[in-house]
């Protein structure tokens, strides 16, 4: 999956979570500072799932899009910032997700999500905003988040 944004730069991350929509750990946030962990990469604004090798009690891999606040502390997903999403499927094709701006002061947003399905995988885009920015979205996700 590729993040592409214009406006001001966007991080792309990912969480883990089993099937209670929980991490397993704070270690499932993966993102620049811990880009590779249970079969999940981030590089730049691509996040790169290894589905084999993602444990399986991992049942949904969550790409999320957020602003650099300390780069950006008055940013948020509104006209002048967007973003879209590309996911690449075995298959060759493109699939794309470009919601609408956001009208809330969001600063973080759930892309897509990569989730079991029976014996596989299948992707939904989900465009969810969030305004309580990546703390809240980390908290909701059971992340320990330091002040």
């Amino acid at each position: 999956m590729r993040l592409i944004s214009t406006g001001v730069p966007v991080d792309v991350s990912a969480v883990l979570l089993t099937s209670n929509g929980k991490v397993r750990s704070d270690h499932d946030l993966v993102f620049y500072n811990h880009p590779d962990h249970d079969g999940v990469r981030t590089s730049g604004d691509t996040v790169t799932a290894d589905l084999p090798h993602v444990p399986e009690d991992v049942h949904t891999v969550a790409v999320l899009a957020s602003i650099d606040l300390e780069a950006q502390p008055t940013a948020c997903f509104d006209q002048s910032i967007t973003w879209h999403v590309e996911v690449a499927q075995p298959s060759g094709e493109v699939l794309a997700l470009a919601p609408a701006p956001f009208v809330s002061g969001e600063t973080v947003a759930i892309a897509m999500e990569i989730y079991r399905h029976g014996s596989g995988w299948r992707a939904r885009a989900v465009g969810k905003g969030y305004g309580t920015g990546l703390a809240g979205l980390a908290a909701d996700y059971g992340i320990d988040v330091e002040p």
